[in-house]
């Protein structure tokens, strides 16, 4: 069996697409569990080999390749890399999980974020180190080597990359020390929660009272309002036929519809009219005391209808028995 030999399969310098990522964030295990050695990426292929000896050391992954030497195509290119043909290896990953636009950890030639949290998917031999297969993420979806030349493909990557929570934000907000821990934020946020609910609750019983109140009040104002329209007709300041108009009128304003229902004098009746002193009222009684054919014998027919409508269709009536066609 031929001696193993270490390949470099990470590094924190940036990559040809300009970002970088830090070993210090590199999740192994599961590569560790399934320590696949892929050509090029390819896992539609069997594997040629695996990874041992896993490890990080100075800010580098690095592994120990084992090829199956019983296989043709791993046999033939363990040949290449024993001859130093083939001296190349590359991570495939998993997208970003987290990811920092800190200046402090960007170096020159560096585009985009800096990779702060990742998980390792498998390690291939491949050809040139400078390609596009240098480095590969996988499609959780898909499983499938996501093309990191395709245009905005790199953005794409970063910006579905969770974001970090500020955990001092966090706890700023919620009137926590920053070394507040799991239970306190737990506890503080159910205490929103909590009061939350209780305002919730309290703000509906004031919106009920204040709904039933201003019903009551409602109610109350319309009653008002349809004695005082009552009233108007009774007292003759009123006709009855602008009975509704006069109570929509209180619908919409019930304090002016009031007050202009009290500006109205009060109509006068004939009986008061005849009962009062002057000679116009005297006259009146006068035309009042006479009977139909009386007045009509002295041309006072007219005037009687003119002056007091209602004695002229009482008088009428005794007349001729029905009321007259005015």
């Amino acid at each position: 069996m031929a001696k193993s030999k270490t390949f470099v399969l990470h590094d924190e310098s940036v990559n040809t697409y300009g970002f970088r990522m830090l070993t210090s964030g590199v999740n192994l295990d599961e590569f560790r569990k399934n320590p696949v050695m892929l050509l090029n990426h390819n896992d539609y292929s069997l594997p040629i080999g695996r990874w041992e000896n896993i490890r990080i050391d100075g800010g580098k992954i690095l592994a120990d390749a084992v090829f199956d030497e019983k296989d043709e195509r791993a046999a033939e290119v363990m040949r290449k890399v024993d001859n130093d043909f083939i001296r190349m290896a590359s991570i495939g990953a998993w997208p970003p999980e987290e990811k920092s636009d800190a200046y402090s950890l960007m170096l020159p030639g560096q585009r985009y974020p800096t990779v702060t949290k990742w998980t390792v998917r498998e390690a291939s031999i491949v050809t040139i180190g400078a390609n596009h297969n240098a480095l590969a993420f996988y499609d959780k979806n898909t499983q499938e080597v996501i093309d990191l030349t395709v245009a905005g493909a790199i953005v794409r990557l970063m910006d579905n990359s969770p974001k970090t929570l500020n955990m001092s934000l966090l706890t700023q907000k919620l009137n926590l020390h920053d070394t507040a821990n799991e239970a306190e934020i737990v506890s503080a946020v159910q205490n929103l929660m909590d009061d939350n609910a209780r305002l919730k609750s309290e703000n509906k019983t004031l919106t009920d009272a204040i709904d039933k109140a201003n019903a009551d009040r409602d109610a109350a104002n319309k009653a008002e309002a349809v004695r005082l329209v009552d009233a108007a007709i009774l007292t003759g300041k009123l006709d009855a036929k602008a009975k509704d108009a006069t109570l929509a009128m209180f619908d919409k304003d019930f304090s002016n519809a009031k007050a202009m229902l009290e500006a109205i004098p009060e109509r006068q009746s004939i009986a008061r009219q005849i009962n009062s002193t002057g000679t116009g009222t005297a006259n009146l009684a006068d035309l009042k005391g006479k009977s139909w054919d009386e007045l009509d014998k002295a041309n006072k027919l007219t005037e009687l209808k003119d002056k007091a409508p209602e004695i002229y269709v009482e008088k009428f009536k005794e007349r001729f028995g029905v009321d007259p066609q005015i």
